[in-house]
C-alpha cells in the first residue's frame, strides 16, 4: 500500500515519456516521506488503503497535468499549488465519497509540504 516505484508505470501517459517518469519519480520519493511523516504504517489497513488510494490518484492528476501542459514542473510546487485551497484537485467527478476521501488526504499532504519548506 505505501508508495512504491510501481506507482510509475500507472502515470504514463505516453505524451512526454522522459518528463512523466522523472516528474513520477519526485512523486513517488515525496508520497513515500509523506506515508512516513504520517506514521501511516502505524495505522489501521482501512486507513492506509485510503491514502494509497488518493495518493495513487494524486501522482496520476500530476503526471497528466505536466504531460498535458507539455511544461517542466516541479513536483513539490505542483502539489503545493494543488492542494493550498483546502483541499485537492478535482478528480472525481462523479464520485463524491471518493473526492472528500482525495480531499481530506490534501489537506494533510498540505501540512507536509508546507512543512518541508
Amino acid at each position: 500500500m505505501q508508495p512504491t516505484e510501481s506507482w510509475i508505470k500507472d502515470w504514463s501517459y505516453g505524451l512526454s515519456p522522459a518528463e512523466e517518469r522523472e516528474i513520477s519519480g519526485e512523486l513517488v520519493r515525496i508520497f513515500q516521506k509523506f506515508w512516513c511523516w504520517a506514521e501511516l504504517d502505524q495505522k489501521s489497513k482501512s486507513t492506509q488503503q485510503r491514502y494509497s488510494a488518493s495518493l495513487h490518484a494524486m501522482g496520476g492528476w500530476a503526471v497528466q497535468e505536466v504531460a498535458e501542459k507539455k511544461a517542466r514542473m516541479d513536483a513539490h510546487r505542483l502539489l503545493v499549488e494543488a492542494t493550498s485551497g483546502g483541499g485537492g484537485p478535482l478528480i472525481y467527478l462523479d464520485r463524491e465519497e471518493w473526492q472528500k476521501e482525495l480531499d481530506t488526504v490534501c489537506r494533510k499532504l498540505s501540512k507536509f509540504l508546507c512543512s518541508q519548506c
